[in-house]
């Protein structure tokens, strides 16, 4: 029988073969290397636009809710239209008036 240590490979022999880099003087694989986990992206209006009539829903909503002019956009309500307020609030409305009016006198 063969022995058993001769079939075995080397652990270096399973793995597909790694990039070395020269750091100070030394060649080191590079995935030992610890690698950034924060990545910098490019500034964001270099990338494609990609939902172009998403963004513009939004810029049309952006722009209907813009008030030039707070003041003068204001809308405005008439008393007369509202409906009138019911019988017995009406009453007890008076009542309140009454009360008033008599501690003053």
């Amino acid at each position: 029988m063969a022995d058993s240590n001769d079939n075995k490979q080397g652990i270096s022999d399973n793995k597909p073969k790694e990039i070395m880099v020269e750091i100070g003087g030394k060649q080191v694989p590079l995935s030992r290397i610890s690698k950034p986990h924060a990545v910098v992206l490019p500034n964001s209006e270099n990338f494609p636009d990609l939902e172009k009539s998403s963004k513009q829903k939004e810029d049309v909503k952006a722009f209907g809710q813009a008030v030039q002019d707070p003041g003068k956009q204001k809308q405005q309500f008439d008393a007369a239209s509202f409906p009138d307020v019911e019988p017995e609030a009406k009453k007890r409305e008076e009542e309140l008036e009454k009360a008033r009016a008599k501690k003053n006198d």
